[in-house]
């Protein structure tokens, strides 16, 4: 898997990067690695015997409620078990980019296990490592080994929108807020920046024990990604986003 953070893409500046490059900062995530931003093309997976994806019905313009996971897995608590309807799909790869997107290698790599097939496991590994790299070095933090102190990234899903490609698959679309602090001693500036991409979504009957659970898959064609826009401007409505909120605890 290719790095999901590269200097054409992120403005290495810790201000606040330009319009220009913020509309160039498509970083295509493929959550197979939960994290990998892969540009290559990789087969799809054929969907498995069952029911198609149910239609969703979108939310009005306050906002879409993000679909409530049933289970939340190991001691990180990251949210598994989603409904096998769009609005599942959706929720699915939110959680899994806002797992991924991360400072902390460990945490990357069981967040590309747990959101990937497991035949792209070991390819996922490698993506999260990759990722979690491509971030420190944006940051201008080491690479590898132990970080600042109070040195963290977060990432937090601000729009989305979708569409079925086929049955039990949904292509995704995300747009994220990454804010990230270079440690409690740095006096430079914190980072904070908008980034777009578009994920496919597909549903994997064996996850979770056979339970069953959205997983995201490499996709072979070319990513369709929507403009960066804030969101309730009207950029943000006429590129087709829709507002998160996220469902109640």
């Amino acid at each position: 898997m290719s790095p999901a953070v590269e200097e054409s893409v992120l403005d290495v500046d810790l201000g606040p990067p330009g319009r220009a490059s913020r509309r160039r900062a498509l970083a295509v995530l493929t959550v197979v690695a939960a994290a990998a931003v892969a540009l290559g093309a990789w087969l799809l997976l054929r969907a498995a015997p069952g029911p198609a994806v149910s239609s969703a019905t979108p939310a009005p313009s306050s906002g879409v409620v993000l679909a409530a996971p049933s289970a939340y897995h190991g001691e990180a608590g990251y949210p598994v078990g989603f409904p096998r309807t769009e609005l599942g799909a959706v929720s699915a790869a939110a959680a899994a980019l806002e797992a991924a997107w991360t400072l902390d290698a460990a945490q990357a790599e069981q967040a590309a296990v747990l959101y990937a097939l497991p035949e792209q496991r070991e390819a996922a590994r490698d993506g999260a490592d990759a990722t979690v790299r491509g971030w420190r070095k944006t940051l201008g933090l080491p690479e590898e080994g132990e970080l600042p102190e109070g040195a963290a990234l977060r990432t937090e899903t601000v729009g989305v929108q979708w569409h079925t490609r086929a049955p039990d698959q949904v292509q995704v679309s995300l747009l994220v807020r990454v804010d990230a602090v270079r440690g409690t001693a740095e006096a430079g500036p914190s980072y904070s920046s908008p980034f777009a991409m578009s994920v496919l979504m597909v549903w994997s009957p064996g996850a979770r024990e056979g339970a069953g659970d959205w997983v995201n898959t490499p996709d072979p064609l070319p990513a369709v990604v929507p403009e960066v826009a804030a969101p309730g401007t009207p950029e943000f409505t006429a590129a087709g986003w829709q507002a998160v909120a996220r469902p109640s605890s």
